[in-house]
């Protein structure tokens, strides 16, 4: 575009159904090259897909704030006005809708595009004859040409909205009321379409197709459709006369009235308009005729700022922005988004500090100009426009990548109702914007295509919503042939279970359990039950047929944390387990579901399952049934089946204390009998390894619950051995064992008890050698003898439990201190030496104890030294059995050669020293 052209201007003007659109298209296409700039984003992508296929897709570009479509040779170009390049040299121009300079929003946008947008050959304004006076004033050189409308639209009265006529558009001013008109709609006529300014072309276009293709007869609208939009539509009735502005609530004016009610009657047809009640009092006399006669008050004026702001410093482009109009016919602009972002910003210490850089400040603006597709508001808004225009000024200028990304993860979900959508769908739209523009973001063809995939995955799922929500085919369909049977109703079964009425969805069949769609009325639900049922009788038969002669591979157990234990086919649950006579023999309850067959199938049915349940069991857990089956054995001995049924009630495992009696009893003729089931008889628990696998753990968890009537307990992941926190049924019937603060595979710990017991008994055998210490080689007296010389120093008492398996096990010191605590093991001597004595396990003492009786010795007694024998003290009158204690002569024993030497205490024990000292005494 350029505003130095000696070509003329031509302003057509006129109501709506005069053919401007379509005449400003015939001129853009009899030229090389042109644009036009839409009011809206819809119309544009309307107008856009009318031009691709007169001029074909490699020469039409599309330009809007969210998406953008320009080929390399593209010559046409459609868009939004804002979006549209001021500074392409095109040879036709078309501003659409020009009376919008009024606009107190977007005005100034519009006259600004009025007053120095053309083309090189051409220039048209296209727009309401109440601008005729601003375009003569504003263009002087511009000639206007006046078109009559096509067809007579006339006023029809009020009307109720269960008696509109067919082919009606409702118009409301919100979301709340185009979506309660439209619930009415559905209610009364089976549902209707809509089309609201929010919505995505890919939205509008397929709510639209509904309309057009005659599958809804009524359409509910914002007035988005007064911009221009096509549709076939008869009737326009106002569900509303007043809307909110963005300011406050007020009338429409007879203006906006009138480019609503233009959309009825198109081409030559004639249309009509109207209310639906009385809305506001109706319309008044003056604006019937007003409308019908297209009078209208001509605007005295349009919204005017400054185009081309100054960048040197940031009070500059304020006070630029704030200059007001030269011309009489244009008026400053009230404050729209992005000056209000700008002015929030300038309040910003690091704003204001680089409010003196030409760059910052030129980027600011820039960035003010990000839309506020949410609907936040300045504050909200300018902390995305903040965070932009830090990194536009900072590193290289270009968008977070990993931010925008987060973002758009964030909003893909095709799931939720229709506000929720709509939301995400504005949200995605701002990430559009920023991905259109190269020079904000790195790789931006990129982004864009994911944005744009995502907004039409978004919109694909609105249209849905919508049509789910406001329009009821089923109901026509179901009602279609009134005063017949059900049984006329064609029903088929597709193979993935949809039941459907003459095509239509009227809800599932899940393994034997059919579900009415959750979106049918309640009203409907007796309805489509009955129909279902008489229909479905054959396709359960054959399913029953299928099920009881059927292999196991379409048989399986579901056990979820927290449900009952359930066998499904196909997926879909039809029986449950419940408690039976032993843990091994569950009781299968058949699903409610299956009780419409006939009884011969249902036991059929049954005994199916009941051998599904035996065949699993004894290949996931044959140990558990082996068991079962030889406790209930006559010929298994008394002791050894007390033991396996209560290994049976545990599901298999069971502490070893909690049968220690049992255990003990058993002769050695019967102990065979539990190796023989391949059961492990550890140090603190019984168990058999076969049990612990995944699988197994999963159906004796099935097992249990059942037997008990819960929930199937939480299990610990497969292939877990330790586990710090968890369901503690679920891991105990896992194979945990508590230990410290976590839990232990059962497994595992006999494991680490085996090895400990493995280093008590390699230390109990005599060494090969003596060891000798280094402190051997150091005497006070250097003429020591030979004797001393050949004595090796004794070894730190204990011997050491490598801590290598336990590490790889995950365990931490408490834990296995702990754990060998629990296996009879006892720590010695410093802890960091990690030395260890076996203490053996310690059984309960039921007896009850008795005080020791001591006299007073004035204080305790001294505790002997490591390996120092206790001595009485020297007052003691008597002895043990008391008898007067004799002269005690301390004679050395005479060695024995058949044990070994007597370990000394530690070289690191503070009682070494002390050692050394009482020896060289006994020397002395």
């Amino acid at each position: 575009m350029t505003s130095t052209s000696s070509q003329p201007v031509k302003a057509v003007l006129g109501p709506t159904n005069t053919g401007k659109t379509h005449l400003a298209v015939e001129r853009l296409t009899a030229r090389s090259s042109g644009m036009i700039g839409f009011p809206l984003r819809l119309l544009a992508r309307e107008v856009y897909d009318r031009v691709v296929a007169i001029k074909g897709a490699a020469q039409v570009g599309l330009v809007t704030g969210e998406e953008r479509i320009i080929p390399p040779d593209a010559r046409y170009l459609l868009g939004t006005m804002e979006a549209l390049p001021v500074e392409r040299d095109v040879a036709f121009v078309g501003i659409d809708e020009a009376q919008l300079g009024a606009d107190p929003e977007r005005g100034h946008v519009f006259t600004d595009r009025l007053l120095r947008a053309r083309g090189r050959e051409e220039t048209m304004i296209l727009g309401s004859a109440s601008i005729k006076g601003l375009v003569k004033g504003l263009v002087p050189d511009a000639e206007i040409i006046t078109r009559p409308r096509f067809s007579t639209l006339s006023y029809a009265g009020s009307s109720k909205l269960s008696r509109l006529p067919k082919r009606s558009a409702i118009v409301a001013f919100s979301a709340e009321e185009v979506y309660a008109i439209a619930e009415m709609l559905r209610r009364f006529s089976g549902g209707a379409a809509v089309v609201m300014g929010a919505l995505s072309p890919r939205t509008r276009n397929a709510q639209v197709a509904m309309f057009e293709a005659g599958e809804v007869d009524y359409l509910v609208a914002t007035d988005a459709i007064g911009m221009g939009l096509n549709l076939n539509v008869q009737h326009v009735a106002f569900g509303s006369l007043q809307k909110f502005d963005g300011r406050r609530l007020r009338r429409l004016t007879i203006s906006e009235m009138a480019q609503i009610a233009g959309r009825a009657g198109r081409h030559q047809q004639d249309g009509s308009f109207g209310t639906v009640g009385l809305p506001q009092g109706g319309f008044t006399p003056e604006e019937i005729a007003a409308i019908e006669g297209h009078h209208f008050s001509p605007l005295a004026s349009l919204f005017w700022r400054n185009p081309t702001p100054g960048f040197g410093s940031l009070d500059q482009l304020l006070s630029d922005l704030a200059q007001p109009p030269t011309q009489p016919m244009l008026r400053a602009a009230p404050e729209a988004v992005d000056i209000a972002v700008l002015k929030h910003l300038a309040g910003d210490m690091e704003v204001r500090a680089r409010g003196g850089d030409f760059d910052a400040v030129q980027r600011l603006w820039d960035v003010c100009g990000l839309p506020d597709f949410e609907q936040l508001g300045a504050e909200h808004h300018s902390r995305t426009v903040f965070k932009l225009w830090q990194w536009r000024t900072t590193g290289d200028g270009m968008i977070d990548p990993d931010w925008f990304a987060r973002r758009l993860a964030r909003l893909n979900d095709v799931e939720g109702d229709i506000d929720q959508l709509a939301s995400r769908i504005a949200a995605v739209r701002t990430l559009c914007f920023i991905a259109q523009r190269g020079d904000w973001i790195a790789g931006a063809a990129g982004w864009t295509e994911q944005t744009q995939a995502l907004e039409s995955r978004l919109s694909d799922a609105l249209h849905a919503a919508l049509a789910q929500r406001f329009v009821d085919r089923r109901l026509a369909l179901l009602l279609r042939d009134a005063g017949q049977r059900n049984a006329a109703l064609p029903v088929a079964v597709g193979a993935d279970g949809t039941v459907a009425v003459d095509g239509e969805p009227i809800g599932t069949l899940k393994g034997f359990q059919f579900k009415v769609d959750p979106v049918a009325k309640a009203s409907d639900h007796r309805m489509l039950l009955a129909a279902a049922e008489k229909h479905l009788r054959a396709e359960l038969a054959r399913r029953a047929t299928a099920l009881a002669e059927g292999d196991d591979s379409a048989l399986s157990l579901i056990a979820e944390p927290g449900t009952a234990p359930r066998l499904a086919w196909h997926g879909h649950a039809i029986a449950s387990l419940a408690r039976g006579p032993t843990l091994v023999q569950p009781a299968i309850q058949i699903d409610p579901s299956l009780r419409r067959l006939e009884p011969g199938q249902v036991q059929a049915i049954s005994e199916r399952l009941q051998r599904f349940v035996a065949t699993q069991l004894a290949r996931h857990a044959g140990p558990l049934a082996a068991m079962g089956e030889a406790a209930g054995d006559l010929f298994t001995p008394p002791r050894v089946r007390a033991l396996l049924a209560a290994l049976t009630d545990n599901s298999g495992t069971i502490g070893r204390a909690a049968v220690e009696d049992q255990l003990n009893a058993l002769t050695p003729e019967e102990r065979p009998q539990l190796r023989k089931l391949g059961f492990t008889i550890g140090s603190l628990d019984i168990f058999h390894p076969l049990l612990l696998k995944p699988e197994a753990v999963r159906w004796r968890a099935a097992l249990v619950a059942a037997q008990q009537g819960t929930p199937v307990p939480a299990l610990p992941p497969h292939g877990a051995v330790l586990q710090k926190t968890g369901n503690h049924a679920g891991l105990t019937i896992a194979g945990f064992r508590r230990c410290a603060s976590g839990w232990l595979r059962i497994d595992m710990a006999e494991k680490l008890a085996r090895q400990a017991h493995a280093a008590r008994m390699q230390a109990a055998a005599p060494p090969t050698a003596p060891i000798v210490s280094a402190a051997e080689e150091h005497h006070d007296d250097a003429g020591a003898t030979d004797e001393h010389e050949g004595v090796a120093a004794a070894p730190p008492p204990g011997f050491v439990i490598d801590p290598a398996l336990a590490t790889s096990l995950g365990l931490d010191e408490e834990t296995r201190r702990a754990l060998l605590g629990s296996f009879g093991f006892r720590g010695v001597g410093e802890p960091a030496l990690q030395r260890w004595r076996w203490s053996g396990l310690r059984k309960p003492d039921k007896r009850p104890r008795r005080k020791p009786h001591r006299k007073n010795t004035g204080g305790p007694p001294r505790a002997a030294a490591n390996g120092e024998a206790r001595r009485a003290p020297a007052h003691q009158a008597k002895g043990k059995r008391g008898k007067a204690d004799k002269p005690r002569v301390d004679t050395p024993r005479p060695p024995r050669p058949d044990r070994p030497e007597r370990r000394g205490p530690s070289p690191n024990s503070p009682f070494a020293g002390l050692a050394a000292l009482l020896a060289d005494a006994r020397k002395d």
